[in-house]
């Protein structure tokens, strides 16, 4: 399988660039993978009407600051890369937050594969902030969900409840790592180089996982703002520097909102 990074979604957060410097510029990455004759979309960043519209994504964008590019959604990025847009068969999420379930619309007969839990939760919120983050419009066409449990995964790596995903070319799999949302996972990808699991939101930037000691000051303070379920996404982050420790040669790590990482694939700071 081939696979492309794309950018879907620049924030600025607000005071970031005081309170937590790593955070202060924030891409939204995405995957295209070619498999065979299919297209997959790894996450759908912000959509084509967020970008004309951004007060579709609630108060809380107020503090994240998109900065709208219409340029910059997956619809637009698979166009200007020669793709069909309508050749996306599947979008696997890693969770359906604003920012990674925006693009969702734009690809209206695309299958959405996502944990059970999260489909849920998002389409039927509990709490205040669970009905902030969730953006109804986002799910408003339907979209042609495929569910999974964890209990009833495999095992990848040491990692449990893992899905192979119904329906899709092999290789692509639905790895579970609750905190950030309830139904928060990661999708690993078998490149044919090893495999790349793109994480989400379960980490922000490298240096989480590279040092022994806490995150930066200002990624801990937005943690306990951003998480669900702290302790459980703390956990995470404990499991994937497990996973790099173990396997780090077969297995490379991507979160979704890593400035450094864009720098590193791209070629130049976001």
């Amino acid at each position: 399988m081939k696979v492309h990074y794309m950018n879907c979604g620049t924030m600025h957060p607000r005071v970031a660039y005081w309170l937590a410097p790593h955070l202060d510029r924030v891409p939204c990455l995405c995957l295209l993978v070619e498999a065979g004759d299919r297209l997959v979309l790894v996450d759908a960043g912000f959509g084509v009407e967020d970008m004309r519209n951004p007060r579709r994504l609630g108060r809380d964008n107020l503090l994240l600051n998109l900065r709208p590019d219409e340029s910059q959604t997956a619809l637009r990025r698979l166009q200007h890369m020669g793709f069909d847009p309508r050749d996306v068969s599947d979008i696997v999420c890693t969770h359906l937050d604003r920012d990674h379930a925006g693009g969702l619309a734009d690809f209206p007969h695309a299958r959405v594969h996502v944990s059970a839990t999260e489909r849920d939760v998002a389409l039927h919120p509990v709490s205040r902030s669970e009905r902030e983050r969730y953006r109804r419009c986002h799910f408003a066409h339907g979209p042609r969900w495929v569910t999974y449990e964890a209990a009833a995964g495999g095992r990848w790596f040491g990692m449990d409840g893992v899905a192979e995903l119904s329906g899709v070319p092999g290789g692509i799999l639905l790895v579970p790592l609750p905190g950030h949302t309830r139904g928060h996972c990661g999708v690993a990808v078998e490149t044919g180089e090893g495999w790349l699991l793109h994480c989400g939101d379960a980490y922000y930037v490298q240096e989480e996982l590279r040092v022994a000691g806490p995150a930066p000051v200002g990624i801990r303070g937005f943690r306990l703002v951003a998480h669900v379920d702290h302790a459980a996404a703390m956990h995470q982050v404990k499991k994937l520097k497990g996973l790099l420790g173990d396997h780090g040669g077969s297995v490379r790590l991507l979160s979704a909102h890593d400035q450094f990482s864009y720098r590193h694939i791209f070629g130049s700071p976001l």
